[in-house]
């Protein structure tokens, strides 16, 4: 069933992502990793939510510009502050496990960030026990970083959280190559307990990580997945 919402802010994170906040205009209850579907002019597409604040009845949409992309053409170039649109949902059972008594590994590419920024601030909010979480976000340049000083104060905020940033085509201070190099050297090195995988992002992305995790051992039931694009 759709409800009617409205944009009442656009916030410009990058060049190719922009940050829209969505206010529906009725009670709108969501678990963090949760997606909605977005209609816009009659146009409908998926966007993780990637905020979570038990006060506030607004969330927000983390969308990245596609060429050729009819969505985001209207949204980043043809959308005006205050406009009315629909959602559908909340939709999906990409969400934190009922029993956090295991460690947790994060993995993204891109905007596949957005539901772990929801999962970080509900467990951030709502002061969670958790034991070790690994978030290991890949992207091409330090200019495609999404959040990084936000999640950076969470880190400090949340001891058991571990913020693994890499860029792929970018020399710089962090780590460097691929997402799948660093989860890799985390599950080689590290005592971990009963671990469960979260895989967001591109297809290609987590196709890859899928079948080295379950080379490694991991069955289904420990590999959840959320594809984009």
């Amino acid at each position: 069933m759709w409800c009617s919402a409205s944009i009442t802010s656009v916030d410009k994170i990058t060049n190719q992502t922009w940050k829209f906040v969505v206010q529906p205009n009725e009670k709108f209850d969501f678990i963090p990793g949760q997606f909605i579907q977005l209609k816009v002019r009659d146009i409908i597409r998926s966007y993780s939510i990637a905020s979570y604040d038990p006060i506030n009845s607004f969330f927000e949409l983390l969308i990245v510009k596609l060429d050729g992309g009819v969505m985001t053409k209207l949204l980043f170039e043809d959308i005006i502050v205050g406009e009315k649109i629909e959602i559908k949902g909340p939709i999906g059972r990409f969400t934190l496990p009922d029993n956090m008594d295991r460690d947790i590994f994060l993995i993204c590419t891109g905007t596949g960030l957005a539901p772990f920024r929801s999962f970080l601030h509900f467990i951030d909010k709502n002061n969670i026990s958790s034991k070790k979480i690994f978030l290991v976000f890949g992207t091409r340049t330090s200019q495609d970083l999404l959040c990084l000083d936000e999640i950076s104060e969470l880190e400090k905020k949340l001891e058991n959280l571990k913020f693994i940033p890499v860029l792929s085509r970018e020399q710089w201070d962090g780590k460097m190559g691929y997402v799948h190099n660093q989860y890799l050297d985390i599950i080689k090195n590290t005592k971990l307990n009963n671990p469960i995988f979260y895989l967001c992002g591109w297809r290609d992305m987590i196709k890859e990580a899928r079948t080295n995790l379950k080379e490694l051992g991991y069955d289904s039931k420990s590999i959840k997945v959320e594809i984009y694009g």
